[in-house]
């Protein structure tokens, strides 16, 4: 698993050891990495970890010959830069895809040829809410949330997920992207979300509050397990379902309850009436 060894990193790596999974936690920083480690192993988990930055590719081939076979690539490590799209630095925008498109992709290409030999492997791209949609600026009313380059390259997470899925098709490897939405708690968020956030965030979602941690964790429990079979090439959010049951349930009050709109009735010449 990529990732700094904190937060959420932490979190999905405690979950996998915790359900039998000998752990291999990469990242720049060692020592994020050890205390994470120490944690797990003092809990009576299997956890190892290598420092690497993926986006050298000397680094990454280092860690394939250390790390060897596995069977659970989890690519989490992720980087995002806010400022107006106008203005974004191409240096600044090659870093991010750098972390979160080439690295995936690379290390995709070194460790799943193998699994695929074995017949067994689950990858999962932790990807994000704005994979799938651009965002919505009315969520982050003390900020400016302009992220042009992260967005881009979480959309291609995701196209990613989707193009292996049908590569690996039949061989028992399956794959999956993970998207989560905004979690205010999250290390990442902690200081970015004022009362006001955590309000309209709760308000969209139909059940009243938003994510944490723990919700991140079962969903990638289930995908990494035996369990998930049937399940590949699947973008899995944690925001925009919420957001398609809000919008298709005010769609139809709005239908209940207004005169204004236009039923179209088929006619038997082919035509259409239609009244208000």
């Amino acid at each position: 698993m990529t990732g700094r060894g904190t937060g959420t990193d932490r979190q999905f790596a405690d979950s996998l050891a915790t359900s039998g999974v000998s752990v291999v936690i990469c990242g720049r920083r060692l020592k994020p990495l050890e205390r994470a480690a120490a944690a797990i192993c003092s809990q009576g988990g299997s956890a190892t970890t290598v420092s690497a930055d993926v986006t050298i590719e000397a680094e990454v081939r280092e860690l394939v010959e250390r790390v060897g076979p596995i069977d659970i690539p989890v690519n989490n490590a992720g980087y995002g830069r806010l400022a107006p799209w106008t203005e974004v630095p191409l240096d600044g925008w090659r870093e991010v895809m750098a972390v979160n498109v080439k690295a995936p992709f690379r290390l995709t290409q070194l460790f799943v040829p193998p699994m695929i030999e074995r017949g067994w492997g689950r990858i999962v791209n932790v990807a994000s809410v704005y994979g799938v949609v651009a965002g919505n600026p009315h969520f982050y009313p003390d900020f400016d949330w302009d992220a042009a380059s992260y967005v881009t390259s979480k959309h291609a997470l995701v196209g990613l997920a989707k193009y292996l899925a049908v590569r690996t098709g039949g061989t028992r490897v399956t794959v999956s992207a993970l998207s989560p939405g905004m979690f205010p708690d999250a290390e990442a968020n902690r200081d970015r979300c004022s009362p006001e956030s955590r309000r309209r965030l709760s308000d969209f979602t139909p059940l009243r509050r938003t994510g944490n941690v723990e919700d991140l964790s079962s969903a990638l429990l289930y995908l990494v397990s035996p369990n998930s079979t049937f399940v590949t090439g699947k973008e899995h959010d944690r925001l925009r379902r919420m957001d398609h049951l809000v919008r298709r349930s005010r769609a139809r009050r709005a239908r209940e309850t207004s005169p204004q709109i236009e039923r179209f009735e088929p006619t038997p010449d082919g035509r259409r009436n239609h009244d208000k």
